[in-house]
């Protein structure tokens, strides 16, 4: 009896267990109160677990077995939301579980609001959205307006503002109602190995919405960020795919790195645009895929006042292309995207484009480099490029008059059909193209090449079918100072 009482009076001085997400730093969403059942929202679950990891300095916000129906979750400092495979993070399809409330930034319309989301961080550092899980947006069940430029009505999956050290890595992005995901000025962000799957009209052969309205459900936005790699993604997307932009005339989207994804779209594929207020500068991207889209594989522009430049893309391929395989673009629609922000003078120049191949490109868009009258882009190489047509245009079709469309959206689309198979190039200086091959499926008989207005053009080791029809392989209206040869 006596040992007894001093075991018990012992295993009153032991330390009292500690709850186990705090030994391992894991709050498990379920002992929050979630059910994971699919059909009650847990929301408020999922956001106590965030706030209390938050506020014990940091760790991983554990979501596994179960489908987590959500409204609006805001990630904090230091947090990880981990998705486990075979886990749901599922959006609500009622609208007002994503509040948009007050913001220290201005939104896409110049107000200082959040809009609508279904994760949202502002201000926050060391933030993630790990694991191989599924976040759904349930886009199709969204009941919000269309392809409204405010996205008012239609939440997007994330959506980051002035965060610092971020990381999205491994989950799959599913059926956004509007973009896939976006991050607004952000600093030292990683996005790697994720999936998005967002597309209405999957058919790229059919009529872009024959069978669904288009939601804006780009796949991956970046605007005015900085330091930013992305890596080994595949992106399925309704919109854009990976797309850079900046609405800011005194911010800018540099220092970035995309490479080894592989993408494809509704819109195009890889794109530097279409909002451009700043600076978009440094960036490459290489060795990617680009397939089934229906705008350009590469597109880059200035259309509102940006300097863009120093801009490489290197080993791409592409396949499907129903718009231009690259698209290079000054022009001034000068939007602004802030109140009473000025408009820049635009620039674009220093951009390399080379190690590209591509089959089945559209007959009617190809590829094209153009300014304007009074604004040149400006040194601009294409090495190494290997590209087939669609082709089966007449001789005709070479003397069409293009229009400037100065302020007109720009895109592959802009001009209508070309009067060059290969590339139309316009208001440009510096233009470099080394060992270039252009070749169609069907027989195409404009030239390969037409430049006009053009100051500095050189070609070497141009290689560029015809048929007998063809008037000129190369047509040169007011070329200047141009060097010419090897074809």
């Amino acid at each position: 009896m006596n040992r007894l009482i001093l075991l018990l009076f012992g295993m009153l001085f032991l330390p009292l267990p500690v709850p186990a997400q705090r030994v391992s730093g894991t709050w498990d969403v379920f002992d929050s109160g979630a059910k994971g059942d699919g059909k009650v929202l847990d929301t408020k679950a999922i956001q106590s677990s965030i706030d209390h990891c938050h506020a014990a300095g940091g760790g991983k916000v554990y979501l596994h077995n179960g489908t987590f129906l959500s409204g609006t979750i805001y990630l904090k400092s230091n947090v990880t939301l981990h998705v486990e495979a075979g886990a749901t993070l599922l959006g609500s399809d009622n609208v007002n579980d994503f509040p948009s409330i007050s913001s220290r930034y201005p939104s896409y319309t110049g107000d200082f609001v959040t809009n609508k989301m279904l994760i949202y961080a502002e201000d926050a550092v060391n933030i993630a959205i790990t694991g191989h899980g599924t976040i759904d947006g349930r886009g199709d069940g969204i009941k919000g307006p269309y392809l409204s430029p405010s996205f008012s009505g239609r939440p997007r999956i994330i959506h980051f503002r002035a965060c610092q050290n971020v990381k999205i890595r491994d989950v799959k992005l599913y059926n956004s109602a509007s973009w896939v995901q976006s991050y607004q000025s952000c600093k030292n962000v990683l996005i790697d190995g994720i999936t998005v799957d967002s597309r209405e009209n999957k058919d790229i052969e059919k009529p872009r919405w024959a069978d669904a309205r288009g939601r804006n459900n780009d796949g991956l936005d970046l605007v005015d960020c900085q330091q930013v790699r992305i890596a080994n993604c595949n992106i399925n997307a309704g919109d854009d795919a990976i797309c850079l932009k900046s609405f800011s005339p005194d911010e800018a989207c540099r220092d970035i790195t995309i490479t080894n994804c592989i993408v494809s779209s509704n819109a195009s594929g890889i794109k530097i645009g279409t909002e451009t207020s700043g600076t978009l500068e440094d960036i490459t991207v290489s060795n990617c895929v680009v397939y089934d889209t229906r705008v350009d594989a590469i597109s880059m522009m200035t259309a509102d006042g940006a300097t863009v430049q120093r801009i490489t893309f290197s080993g791409i391929t592409m396949r499907n292309i129903k718009g231009g395989a690259i698209f290079v673009r000054l022009n001034k629609r000068n939007r602004p995207y802030r109140k009473n922000a000025k408009v820049n003078e635009p620039a674009l120049k220093d951009i390399l484009i080379e190690n590209i191949q591509g089959t089945r490109i559209s007959a009617d868009y190809g590829s094209s480099i153009t300014g304007i009258p009074n604004a040149f882009v400006e040194n601009i190489t294409l090495r190494n490029i290997n590209l087939t047509f669609e082709g089966g245009i007449q001789a005709a079709d070479a003397d069409r008059a293009i229009p400037e469309r100065e302020t007109a959206y720009p895109n592959g689309l802009t001009f209508g059909r070309l009067p060059a198979y290969g590339f139309f190039i316009r208001h440009a200086k510096n233009v470099f193209l080394d060992n270039v091959q252009l070749r169609f499926l069907k027989e195409d008989q404009r030239p390969a090449l037409v430049c006009e207005d053009v100051e500095g053009l050189e070609i070497a080791r141009l290689k560029a079918q015809s048929t007998a029809q063809t008037r000129v392989l190369v047509r040169k209206v007011n070329v200047r100072d141009g060097k010419g040869g090897g074809w």
